[in-house]
């Protein structure tokens, strides 16, 4: 494998986040290694699975600091949960062995709001509420979470974890929740665009660009507070969501009926207060897409 020399190694860099972090480290003037399973540009092939070729990528390269977003999401977890652990735990691991191995003062992990579960609760969760994963997904971000916080513990390596709520935006090519793109096409999708949750359901949203940007922050921050930090988060009654896109994107909208569950809520106001990041509300971005 041959790779110029770059400083932060970004993996899943083809994905929907990984994009977007591409995006600011070159807006940024920053040096970056950008790897993924699947090529893309100027993205280095990089199956995270083979030990030996992410050993070599370590021998290779100039490391300095990991941001981690390789990982089979949910949806295709669950259809194939063997495979997923290779990616989701057995790929992370090796590269914290690799990360701790050279010395690699700083590890962000793209944990995931799912680490509390997938049931509905009216207060918003924050990082000292007791974390309770309900599926295998969840399970496996939690238990990276735990090693990580140990080898933080022992001063093997700076790990720290960003806890994601549900991500809108542009980017996304595999997912199985498409109308979480489809909002931002331009023009607007002429077929309706389906929401499948009840319309007096509650979803917690992050932009992804504002999930770049909170991996960047974790990156290179001079010092962090807390090894787990949540995303900042807009929460949205669907119904609200539904009248905002017929009414700012003159979009058709279709609902679901049965799914009032949309996962637990996200309380942010740790990483806001400490980086002092702000965000930008949904109604904003879709208004400046038609704008």
């Amino acid at each position: 494998m041959s790779a110029e020399r770059g400083n932060l190694l970004v993996t899943g860099a083809s994905g929907q986040i990984g994009q977007a972090v591409c995006r600011l480290l070159q807006a940024q003037k920053r040096s970056f290694l950008a790897v993924d399973a699947q090529p893309d540009g100027c993205v280095l092939v990089c199956d995270l699975r083979d030990k030996p070729v992410v050993a070599r990528l370590f021998d290779q390269n100039s490391i300095d600091g990991v941001i981690h977003l390789a990982a089979v999401l949910p949806t295709a977890f669950h259809r194939d949960p063997l495979a997923a652990v290779e990616v989701n735990l057995g790929a992370t691991f090796e590269l914290l062995r690799q990360s701790t191995k050279h010395h690699v003062p700083r590890f962000v992990f793209a944990s995931s709001m799912s680490v509390f579960g997938t049931t509905f609760d009216p207060r918003p969760r924050n990082e000292d509420d007791s974390v309770a994963p309900a599926d295998a997904y969840g399970a496996a971000k939690r238990a990276v979470e735990i090693v990580g916080d140990n080898l933080a513990e022992s001063k093997a390596i700076e790990f720290v974890s960003l806890r994601i709520a549900r991500v809108v935006g542009p980017g996304a090519r595999n997912t199985s929740s498409p109308w979480r793109s489809q909002i931002f096409k331009q023009p607007a999708p002429k077929d309706p665009i389906r929401i499948p949750f009840a319309a007096d359901a509650f979803l917690p949203l992050v932009y992804v660009d504002d999930v770049a940007e909170e991996l960047v922050i974790l990156a290179h921050a001079p010092r962090l507070a807390f090894t787990a930090y949540n995303t900042v988060a807009e929460t949205l009654q669907v119904q609200a969501l539904k009248d905002m896109l017929e009414q700012s994107r003159q979009m058709r909208v279709e609902l679901g009926s049965g799914n009032r569950d949309g996962g637990p809520l996200c309380d942010g106001s740790r990483f806001a207060k400490e980086f002092g990041f702000t965000t930008r509300t949904l109604q904003d971005r879709l208004a400046e897409i038609e704008g």
